[in-house]
Formats: structure tokens, C-alpha cells, sequence
């Protein structure tokens, strides 16, 4: 039988941690005022968390990740945001262990870990909602997010607070979750099932614990999911394969889901919002970013970024979306139509 889980041990800082282990090794920068967005990075064999500042064109190490025996070094570790600003970054250890959980303390310029000796769950993804956060737990073996995982009848989801991180409830969805996606609007999750076109989804309060399927992908490779305000936005490739040198994307609305097909690329990555979609098509070695009216399905604005051949994150910026690839990360105006690229310290690790 699961333990209750207690959250009343106090934070470790890691900073100073941090500092010692890896002063020789990882050159750690100063920029955590003007970083909009955090990604973690492998810089000289450390986990180190990046600043990405979007205005300024650059990437900074800001702290490394403390190293205890038992961490797993080939999965990967979370990094995400919660509705209220706080980053939660979640490492994987070797077997069973749970999962080691830290926030980002950009106040302090520093990563503090929760010492949690009683938490069990050894997590696949975390998601967070508006004022709860969904753990999606790893019944199947450890994946990378959107990879599929062997069939089980069920996955289980903890429903956590995410102000005292006290669990909420547990709740088992049917089938095998192979993707998930929130807004940090609402406390809506939407979950997927399956692979491809015979992915089906589900939304998933968190407050009630309530489940309900929706919208199938209808022809549709799907490989990226979105869920604003609790709608699910399925995004991928036609079953058919298509012809030609440009990317076509087209969007439709139905049974309570949005499906978008790019045909003549892979979709990387998909945000939305109440009026539009954003999608990272990769096409060979560039990629297109395409913003769409989510209601016609109109395309509104493109840019194409040269050198690209990847997009594994894609998040929004007071300075405009920001797309990151294996070592770089790419500002993009649509408004302007202009692009700006830049390195990373290290290699993404996070996704």
C-alpha cells in the first residue's frame, strides 16, 4: 500500500552544491533576470538548467543539478512551468527509486530540492494544470514524452496541489498514455491513448477526477497534442502520403477536438490558444513555424528558419515564440517575419 505523502520537510538548496561540484567545470551565467524561459542542458557531463532571454539572443547556465548516487543518466529530466511562475524540474533515478523533484528559485538564483522521503510515484510526465498538476506515473518502463509505451489497460495519474504539492487523488485512465498536454488556464488535462491515427484522446478534470473521450484523429499521423482551456489540438501528418516542396497545413474542428494535418512535413511541436495554432514543421534541414485562425483554419503568418532540423520545445515569449533544437535556440517574430538563432551551452536534455 502507497504511503501518505508528506511535504513538510524543508527545502535543501542546492546551490550551494552546485558550486562546489562543478565550479571547475561549468562557467555559470548571471542572466536570471532577463531569462523568460528555462530548458536543462548537458554542459561538461552535468545536468545544468539554461536561461534562455529571447530579447538579448542568448543562453546562459544559471545552476547545475546536483548529482546523487542512483540518478539515471539516459532519461531524460523535466523541466515545467506551473499557471503561477514557478518551474518544477523532476530527474529520473535508476529502478523503482522516485523521482527527485526541485523548484527553480529565480528569486534566489538557485534550485531547491523538496526532501521528500515518503514520495513513491516514479513519473513519465508531469502536467500542469491551473492550480493542480497531473503526474502521469511510468507503469511500463521509462519513455521520452510522445514516445509509446507497452499496452496496459490502465495509467495511473496523481493529482497533486501545486502550492503544498499534497496529493489531491489518484486516478486510472483507460489505456496507455502516450501523450499529454495542459493550459495553464484551466484545470483540464488532455491525455492520449494509442498511436498515430487510431490515437484517441481524452480530457481529464483534475478538480472532480472525471474523464471524458473526445475527437479521434480522423486520418491523421498524430505526433504533437495541445490542450487549451481543456480542448484537445491534435497535430501531425495525413495517412496519405502527399507531393511536393512546401508544406500544407489545414485545420479542422469536430466532436470537440481540433485536428491539424501538415502534409509535406513532421510536425515537432504545437501550441494553441483561444483564437490560433502555432506549429514547428520540420522539412528536412529547416522549419517552418505557422500560425493559424482556429476557428477557419486560415493560415495568418509563416517564417521559415533556415538550419533547423528539429523543434523539441516550443513555448511563447514576451518577445516572441522561442523554437529549440539539440543545441540551439531560435527567437521567432511573426509579425516581422524574422528569425534569430543562437547556441546553447550544451546539449537539450530536457523535452
Amino acid at each position: 500500500m502507497r504511503r501518505k505523502t508528506s511535504y513538510a520537510a524543508l527545502a535543501v538548496s542546492a546551490a550551494l552544491l552546485a558550486s562546489c561540484s562543478a565550479s571547475d567545470d561549468v562557467e555559470l551565467g548571471t542572466d536570471w533576470k532577463g531569462s523568460q524561459t528555462f530548458v536543462t542542458a548537458s554542459v561538461s557531463g552535468h545536468t545544468v538548467v539554461v536561461g534562455i532571454n529571447p530579447e538579448a539572443h542568448h543562453a546562459q547556465a544559471l545552476a547545475v543539478v546536483p548529482r546523487k548516487d542512483g540518478d539515471d543518466d539516459v532519461q531524460a529530466p523535466q523541466l515545467v512551468q506551473l499557471a503561477d511562475g514557478t518551474w518544477w524540474l523532476s530527474t529520473p533515478r535508476n529502478g523503482e527509486r522516485p523521482d527527485r523533484l526541485f523548484t527553480l528559485n529565480t528569486a534566489r538564483h538557485a534550485l531547491d530540492e523538496k526532501d521528500d522521503t515518503e514520495r513513491t510515484e516514479r513519473l513519465r510526465e508531469l502536467v500542469p494544470g491551473k492550480s493542480l498538476v497531473a503526474a502521469v506515473h511510468d507503469s511500463s518502463g521509462r519513455s521520452v514524452q510522445g514516445a509509446a509505451t507497452a499496452d496496459s489497460e490502465t495509467t495511473t495519474v496523481l493529482v497533486r496541489d501545486a502550492k503544498t504539492r499534497k496529493k489531491v487523488r489518484d486516478v486510472q485512465v483507460p489505456g496507455s498514455v502516450t501523450l499529454a498536454a495542459s493550459d495553464p488556464s484551466s484545470d483540464m488535462v488532455c491525455l492520449a491513448t494509442g498511436q498515430g491515427s487510431g490515437m484517441k484522446v481524452s480530457v481529464l478534470d483534475l478538480t472532480t477526477g472525471r474523464t471524458r473521450q473526445v475527437g479521434e484523429a480522423g486520418g491523421v499521423q498524430v505526433q504533437q497534442l495541445a490542450c487549451p482551456a481543456g480542448t484537445p489540438v491534435l497535430a501531425g501528418t495525413p495517412t496519405r502520403i502527399s507531393q511536393g516542396t512546401t508544406v500544407k497545413v489545414t485545420l479542422k474542428n469536430a466532436d470537440e477536438a481540433t485536428v491539424v494535418s501538415a502534409a509535406g512535413g513532421r510536425v515537432d511541436a504545437v501550441q494553441a490558444s483561444k483564437n490560433t495554432v502555432v506549429v514547428a514543421v520540420n522539412i528536412g534541414e529547416d522549419s517552418d513555424l505557422i500560425e493559424l485562425d482556429r476557428r477557419s483554419g486560415r493560415e495568418l503568418r509563416r517564417v521559415t528558419v533556415k538550419g533547423m532540423d528539429s523543434s523539441s520545445l516550443l513555448r511563447h515569449t514576451r518577445d516572441g515564440w522561442v523554437m529549440v533544437s539539440d543545441n540551439t535556440a531560435t527567437v521567432v517574430d511573426l509579425g516581422k517575419g524574422t528569425s534569430r538563432t543562437f547556441n546553447l551551452p550544451g546539449t537539450l536534455t530536457s523535452f
